[in-house]
């Protein structure tokens, strides 16, 4: 129906404009409207009820992914939660005041039962501080492409930033004389929620990374004469070989381009890790295993809040209940 995607397209520029959801978000928001569309046959979302949303949920439970393992109760959480929002907001569109109930957008829930499994702590898997210790100083430093290397996941275990941001910080984003990094979309840095977030390096038992880190910067400043906007961490530089210039090759050196991506740095954690004989773990580990080191120093109450605002987080129970367990 062209109701329809006329609503869609008005909720998006809602999440967009006046939540200030990313693309990445707003897409997830996408997907839950999708299958709703797909159940119903796409049916008027103005002729919403309870008795749709019953076998919508046992209809969403049984669907398998692509390896045809059955979908999970945390991936039924997420669709309910984002079609209770979606619905919740075309009930206070004009056509939707008078035949959409608030009580039947209630309905969008699992069972309590199904909650507490989707809500409980998880245990997850991080790597020890020897770990890291290992894995970062069996990089070999002597090419570009390694001190990089070494900076990256130096800098991963003294802020716990996630993956997004850090391949996206360029050198102003660091302030050496306060050991500052600022995550700040404004300085072209992309963060969870467009969130400007202020991290101070922090001090670890394990000291190296912040030698490594400081030095990073200073060669890309002296050495490599890099501007304020260019990327902290740029991509490897890539030569053409061979007389016809077929095929390409690597003599360890970084150019001043910034990764289009995630994941040539994503790829750098799985191959440092490999190449010192460690089990992966993948960057977003670094910040529970900084946050479980932090757990064991003799904070104040008033450290621990601005240790959770160096995670971007605005309360403490994000960082100490998410993390570190």
């Amino acid at each position: 129906l062209h109701a329809n995607e006329m609503l869609k397209r008005k909720f998006c520029k809602y999440l967009e404009e006046v939540k200030g959801f990313s693309r990445g978000s707003i897409e997830s928001y996408e997907g839950a409207i999708w299958l709703w569309q797909n159940f119903t046959e796409n049916k008027s979302f103005f002729l919403f009820k309870a008795d749709d949303v019953t076998r919508f949920k046992d209809w969403i439970k049984s669907k398998k992914k692509a390896n045809q393992q059955q979908v999970s109760l945390s991936y039924c959480y997420d669709m309910l939660r984002y079609l209770r929002v979606f619905f919740g907001w075309v009930a206070d569109q004009k056509g939707g005041r008078l035949k959409i109930k608030r009580t039947d957008i209630e309905y969008l829930r699992l069972t309590k039962k199904e909650n507490q499994i989707v809500l409980n702590p998880k245990s997850i898997s991080c790597p020890s501080m020897q770990e890291v210790r290992e894995v970062i100083e069996s990089i070999d430093s002597n090419t570009e492409v390694g001190m990089r290397d070494r900076a990256l996941l130096s800098l991963a275990l003294l802020t716990g930033a996630r993956i997004k941001a850090l391949s996206t910080l360029t050198v102003q984003c660091f302030d050496e004389k306060n050991f500052t990094l600022y995550q700040d979309p404004k300085l072209g840095v992309e963060t969870k929620f467009s969130k400007r977030i202020v991290s101070v390096l922090l001090p670890l038992s394990y000291t190296e990374p912040l030698d490594y880190f400081i030095k990073w910067v200073r060669y890309l400043k002296e050495q490599k004469n890099f501007e304020p906007a260019d990327p902290l961490f740029p991509a490897t530089k890539i030569m053409p070989e061979g007389s016809n210039l077929i095929g390409y090759h690597s003599d360890g050196d970084v150019s001043n381009r910034k990764w289009n991506t995630t994941g040539p740095a994503r790829k750098i954690f799985e191959t440092r890790f490999n190449d010192a004989g460690k089990p992966y773990y993948n960057p977003h580990s670094f910040r529970h295993l900084l946050v479980q080191e932090i757990m064991k120093m003799p904070l104040t109450e008033e450290e621990n809040k601005e240790v959770s605002q160096n995670f971007g987080h605005e309360h403490l129970g994000t960082t100490f209940g998410s993390y570190g367990y």
